[in-house]
């Protein structure tokens, strides 16, 4: 009786346990796209895009709110480890997809795969069949998401071509596709990139390349034995959430810590900077997951200093892969579209040195450096000064090419 009594007692423990661990831990559905856009009475709409290889992403729409105008189409589309939300921390009047609406742009939130808007399948379960959901990179973004969300928005709003901004990884994505699939050439009216990781020769890293490098090799080694999975999905995370609330908000003696603690990840914040109200959502909603092959292929990049498709680590691999002893390399003076690159001289994760041998290779390609002194990845989407240092030159861009079509019809 003694010991029933004691299996029941541990059985309660253990059914404690795991509830009081499922609260903390315990991954959850933030939302914060369709819960802001909602907060600020703007009109939303969520549409479903199925990819050719069967993943299903969810993609936000904000129709242009001065109809009159009626500008076009434009699709914004987010870095690394980040989602939807990463364009609407500020609010109205500051964060560039409310600009565009207001200014009569039909505005679409791009999602990929394998962040928390992109973790469904038609076949596939990200957790049961783990080592097919996650067996992707950045190229299949390009290769498939990109297009196939491009090809569902012209379809819905009867448009031939849209306006493109992609920030961070958002730019590299769009490379890949161009390359990739030239025919899409034609569906882009003007493409404009921010803070665009593509090559990372001179990325600023606290560790040496051939560190990276060797690293890069063991973790290759592990994978080939365990698989891709999913990794960097702290943001969704209960107990994330709940440290954010506590350590960002106002007036907190934790804050300064999180500070620093960013800026050793993303680069320093600018004492003008602090983010302001908004530094729980960032915390909040970064990083959103990715796959472990696509934080591979990043990390080769800039253990090698090559733009490449992913190494699979040997000969035999490759060849069976790619037909090739090595991957194939990315060659993007191949591309014709006039591109927009907008780029920092202080950004840690994306390298002037870089942004301008880019530049140099494409064919058409105009480089805006902007003026501040302290401006670093982050502040490309969060920065109090975006407005005027970024959304607005964006935004006449895609006016200007306006303009010159009608004056030409």
């Amino acid at each position: 009786m003694c010991r029933n009594l004691f299996e029941m007692r541990s059985k309660r423990l253990f059914v404690k346990f795991v509830v009081l661990f499922s609260a903390f831990v315990g991954i959850i559905e933030c939302n914060l796209t369709p819960r802001n856009i909602a907060l600020h009475d703007y009109p939303l709409q969520e549409h479903t895009v199925q990819t050719s290889d069967g993943y299903l992403l969810s993609i936000y729409r904000i129709p242009a709110v001065a109809r009159a105008q009626k500008n076009g189409v434009v699709l914004l589309q987010h870095g690394f480890t980040l989602s939807s939300d990463v364009w609407l921390l500020r609010g109205p009047k500051e964060d560039l997809p409310y600009l565009l609406a207001d200014a009569g742009y039909d505005v679409w939130l791009g999602n990929h795969r394998g962040n928390e808007y992109g973790l469904k399948h038609s076949n596939f379960d990200p957790t049961l069949d783990r080592a097919h959901f996650w067996n992707f990179t950045w190229h299949e973004m390009g290769y498939y998401d990109l297009p196939n969300i491009m090809d569902y928005i012209l379809e819905e709003t009867g448009e031939k071509s849209l306006h493109y901004v992609g920030y961070s990884q958002g730019g590299l994505v769009a490379l890949v596709l161009l390359m990739t699939r030239p025919e899409y050439a034609g569906k882009f009216k003007s493409m404009q990139f921010t803070a665009p990781t593509v090559y990372m020769k001179n990325l600023n890293a606290p560790v040496p390349a051939s560190w990276i490098g060797k690293l890069r090799e063991y973790l290759s080694r592990l994978h080939d034995w365990w698989g891709y999975g999913e990794t960097l999905q702290f943001a969704r995370w209960n107990l994330h959430k709940r440290i954010c609330k506590v350590a960002c908000a106002d007036g907190s003696w934790f804050r300064p810590i999180f500070t620093k603690v960013y800026s050793m990840l993303g680069g320093p914040v600018d004492a003008n900077e602090n983010y302001e109200h908004i530094l729980t959502d960032i915390c909040g909603s970064v990083p959103v997951g990715a796959s472990s092959k696509q934080l591979l292929h990043y990390m080769q990049l800039y253990a090698t200093g090559d733009f490449m498709q992913f190494d699979y680590g040997s000969a035999d691999r490759n060849v069976r892969q790619y037909g090739q002893v090595a991957p194939p390399s990315y060659n993007v003076s191949t591309i014709q579209n006039c591109i927009s690159i907008y780029y920092s001289e202080t950004d840690k994760l994306c390298g002037p040195e870089d942004v301008r041998q880019l530049g140099r290779d494409l064919q058409c390609a105009e480089l805006h450096r902007l003026p501040y002194p302290a401006w670093n990845h982050g502040d490309f989407v969060w920065s109090r000064y975006a407005r005027l240092a970024l959304h607005e030159p964006i935004i006449a861009k895609m006016n200007a090419w306006q303009d010159g079509v009608k004056s030409l019809g």
